[in-house]
């Protein structure tokens, strides 16, 4: 077990159920604790509801967590059952000043800093997820990651190359690293030299770019929400880093998603988060309830039909669209009778 510190437990006085069916309340817990038993001190804080059940399905996010309360986004989700686990690492800074990125400054600096930070959350992952696994109340098999920007975009390569994930969640991020620098040029943000990248942010792009390893993100359920005009986190880099990555979800197509918010930027409402939270993590890393299985595969039109309609009233008899009769059917240029199409393809 590694060697750990408890800096703060604390009880904080908002209710929680004490169990999914609300039988009794009880208060959300905080935790700092601290690990030392390799590498440079790792912060991690902790929120959940003591007995909400038995042990805890994890929330995993960069940075750290006010001991005040849960972020907005995620009440709902700790009352239930979850367990937030935000975690930092003391990771020295680059030892040339002139070397160190500067918020928001799109330069070489800013550039090499996401590799970089890939790089070192897939080692810093796996000794917060080895500390996890030594705890009773926590449910090793279901460990997910949820991330924004700057929070979400490592969060892919330890999804591609770190301890196994059972679900991610990220927004206006991206797993196509290379692919989305190249674009900081075009779209107006690039205040660097004309040389492009450093030889050691191209050693780190030719690695640690989670592109390069598409194929491990199965069978991780993987949620990516973007905005379709972001000039920050352009979506075609994204829209890429899915395409690499959906030959492996073949078994089971529902788990890897894209959703473009076409019209928003780099900022997406907050119902948004808070609703893609909870609907992704209820589904997919459940306390209680195991994840769905694959949907059943549509290999016809009238199947694919049958499957979008909403209420008790079939599609056709909502158009007044009559049954083909026998003439129909064998006219020239009408459908094959059994309106077969390959998978994937309606």
């Amino acid at each position: 077990m590694p060697c750990v510190l408890i800096v703060v437990r604390a009880l904080i006085g908002l209710g929680c159920l004490a169990s999914l069916f609300g039988l009794r309340a009880a208060s959300l817990r905080f935790e700092s604790i601290t690990l030392k038993d390799a590498g440079p001190v790792a912060t991690l804080n902790f929120f959940s509801c003591p007995g909400a059940v038995a042990r805890h399905p994890v929330i995993l996010m960069l940075g750290a967590l006010d001991s005040n309360a849960p972020p907005a986004w995620s009440t709902n989700l700790v009352n239930e059952g979850f367990m937030l686990c935000a975690f930092s690492v003391a990771h020295p800074p680059d030892p040339d000043p002139a070397k160190r990125p500067q918020w928001l400054f799109f330069d070489e600096r800013f550039a090499h800093s996401y590799p970089l930070a890939a790089q070192r959350a897939i080692a810093d992952s796996q000794r917060v997820v080895n500390y996890l696994r030594s705890r009773a109340d926590v449910n090793p098999d279901k460990l997910g990651w949820f991330g924004s920007s700057s929070t979400g975009i490592p969060g892919l390569a330890v999804a591609t190359q770190g301890p196994r994930l059972a679900a991610v969640l990220a927004f206006v991020s991206t797993g196509a690293y290379r692919a989305w620098l190249d674009t900081w040029r075009p779209n107006g943000l690039w205040r660097g030299g004309t040389n492009g990248f450093w030889p050691e942010t191209e050693r780190l792009l030719a690695t640690v770019d989670p592109i390069l390893h598409a194929s491990n993100l199965w069978p991780t359920a993987t949620l990516l929400v973007n905005g379709g005009d972001d000039k920050v986190v352009d979506i075609r880099s994204t829209r890429a880093f899915v395409e690499a990555a959906r030959p492996a979800f073949t078994n089971d197509t529902a788990r890897l998603r894209l959703v473009n918010y076409e019209g928003f930027g780099h900022n997406l409402p907050q119902d948004v988060v808070r609703d893609y939270a909870e609907r992704w993590f209820r589904l997919y890393l459940h306390p209680i309830d195991p994840q769905p299985g694959p949907p059943s595969t549509i290999n016809s039109l009238t199947e694919s039909a049958r499957q979008t309609q909403i209420n008790a009233a079939p599609h056709a008899s909502v158009i007044g669209a009559a049954s083909q009769t026998p003439a129909e059917k064998s006219a020239p240029g009408a459908p094959p009778t059994s309106n077969k199409l390959p998978p994937n393809k309606l």
